[in-house]
């Protein structure tokens, strides 16, 4: 890569890298945590632990983007960038706001109903299923019974559920 085509992608490259340093941080805080007792496989420290490799392998995939694009030529650099182009906070501040409303529900409504809401809003957010309702639905389902089953069952975490549905 020449260094003109790197000093046009550097600027992408910001909010990556800060992004790596804050789940480094992060990662190396989660491991500082010591269970008062043994745990099992499902500690205080496995939820972060797990967030940090996800954001890590994320943040792989942002950065091989980032340098397989080739670098803006002159010409695309004077003409104006139109609406389309340029990032919008919009989606971001709508993640943020379904992850809160998330957490501030998931004890009161419980797993399944809270969780079902919170995958069917980031499908709808990330558009990443526009081929229906029904599909996003079933998909909504399955990704909360899986988790379920991974949790609940598998690392036997109890799990809030709704006043009669559930003990």
């Amino acid at each position: 890569m020449s260094s003109s085509s790197f000093a046009a992608k550097k600027g992408s490259l910001v909010l990556p890298l800060f992004l790596l340093i804050i789940t480094t941080v992060y990662l190396a805080t989660a491991l500082q945590i010591t269970p008062q007792f043994d745990e099992g496989l499902v500690g205080p420290s496995f939820v972060p632990v797990l967030a940090s490799i996800l954001m890590y392998v994320a943040l792989g995939f942002v950065f091989r983007d980032i340098l397989r694009t080739p670098a803006p030529t002159d010409d695309a650099a004077d003409n104006e960038a139109t609406a389309e182009d340029k990032p919008s906070l919009a989606a971001a501040i709508k993640i943020v706001l379904a992850t809160a409303i998330y957490i501030a529900a998931f004890k009161t409504l419980g797993y399944p109903l809270s969780t079902f809401l919170y995958v069917y809003a980031l499908l709808f957010f990330f558009k990443l299923e526009n081929t229906g309702q029904i599909r996003r639905v079933a998909y909504s389902a399955i990704i909360t019974a899986v988790f379920y089953v991974l949790f609940a069952m598998i690392f036997q975490v109890r799990l809030p559920m709704l006043e009669g549905l559930l003990p």
